[in-house]
């Protein structure tokens, strides 16, 4: 008994330890903290935005639900790419702390009006995000949010909150809804074409493009040629390309509120580059460049198979129903030919039964008189 005295010792001990882990959680599976977020906003009650890359500063405002330009200059905004840049803004997530009270910051590149976010919410409070050098480890940036301490922020978020102006601004030279869309007509040099809607029901348009049916997909190829051609440019005022000369036209019919509207694109050729081509939209503001590849691309869009061979099958219809009236013509034609021709070979016979007559007519004359002339002759050989 003495000797199992040590192995139940030992067996207690254990338990004693295993229950004593158990209560501190030791085998509970650890959980991770959420994620701090970067900045504690309400996307929709921001109400400015201050952007800060290098050289150039810009700067949008919101009135109601729309935002605009007010610096560098008033352009066009694109609303779909600033909400999605709150977006981002409002769900970064902040990395691990590099120094919570930095004396000097500069040496981390930070300095909010060189590079860095600056928003103002509708009550008038301003926050502040200085964005500065990548973390040696290449995969963050340092950031700073109010003066507070120095964070980690992921390479990608921050390149992110620092888009390129023309990633906010509307460089869309053309806009339509292929749904309310009637008529396009292209037109370039020489090359040019017209897209239609035949059809007088919105819910089954029937398109023809130059006077040949094609599908509905095709049809939506040929508007996006053009439709989705962007610029990478920043837009210039439409009244300094007054004088430039023209390089191609758009007509555009869309029906709006039940009402048919016709509108113009006209393209100006940059007067000091060739490889630009300003699109200036009838009655706009602003008039953006694209590259003439674009447009040239425009110019014979492509269709389907499909479409092709519907178009070559009307052709061949229409091309067989013109031979046919032809032939029906020829053959008519030809009847009546041969109708004349069985008359004239009739009367050739009946010409040929009266020569026959006359021949044999005048065979027996001939024999009479040779009978004559054989009778006279005897007569006088009786005489002598």
């Amino acid at each position: 008994m003495r000797k199992y005295i040590p192995t139940l010792i030992l067996v207690l001990v254990f338990l004693g330890g295993l229950g004593y882990a158990y209560s501190q959680n030791f085998f509970r599976a650890s959980e991770e903290k959420p994620a701090a977020k970067l900045v504690e906003l309400d996307k929709s009650k921001i109400a400015g935005i201050r952007i800060a890359n290098g050289q150039l500063t810009y700067q949008l405002v919101k009135k109601g639900d729309e935002w605009s330009f007010v610096e560098p200059d008033k352009y066009p905004v694109n609303p779909y790419s600033v909400d999605s840049w709150l977006s981002t803004l409002t769900s970064a997530e902040q990395g691990g702390v590099v120094e919570e009270a930095p004396e000097d910051a500069s040496r981390y590149g930070l300095d909010v009006s060189q590079k860095g976010v600056t928003v103002t919410e509708e009550n008038g409070t301003v926050v502040t995000l200085a964005i500065g050098d990548a973390l040696p480890t290449g995969t963050s940036d340092y950031a700073r949010l109010d003066g507070g301490a120095v964070v980690q922020l992921d390479s990608d978020t921050a390149t992110s909150l620092l888009p390129s102006i023309t990633e906010l601004v509307d460089t869309s030279p053309f806009e339509w809804d292929d749904a309310n869309l009637q008529e396009l007509t292209y037109k370039r040099g020489a090359a040019g074409w017209t897209l239609k809607n035949t059809s007088s029901d919105a819910a089954s348009p029937a398109w023809t493009l130059d006077g040949k049916s094609i599908e509905g997909a095709d049809a939506t190829t040929v508007s996006g040629s053009l439709k989705y051609v962007v610029s990478d440019r920043l837009p210039v005022k439409a009244s300094t390309l007054a004088s430039a000369k023209e390089d191609f036209s758009l007509k555009l019919v869309s029906t709006e509120n039940g009402q048919e509207k016709t509108r113009t694109y006209i393209g100006k050729k940059d007067p000091d580059v060739d490889t630009l081509v300003w699109v200036v939209p009838q009655g706009g503001e602003w008039a953006f460049a694209v590259k003439p590849e674009d447009l040239k691309a425009a110019e014979t869009p492509k269709i389907s198979s499909a479409s092709a061979d519907e178009s070559e099958e009307t052709g061949a219809a229409v091309g067989g129903a013109a031979a046919g009236t032809e032939s029906g013509t020829a053959s008519d034609s030809g009847g009546a030919d041969s109708a004349e021709s069985s008359k004239s070979g009739a009367a050739d016979s009946e010409i040929d039964k009266n020569g026959a007559a006359n021949s044999e007519s005048g065979s027996a004359a001939g024999t009479s008189a040779d009978a004559g002339t054989s009778a006279d002759a005897e007569k006088g050989t009786g005489g002598e």
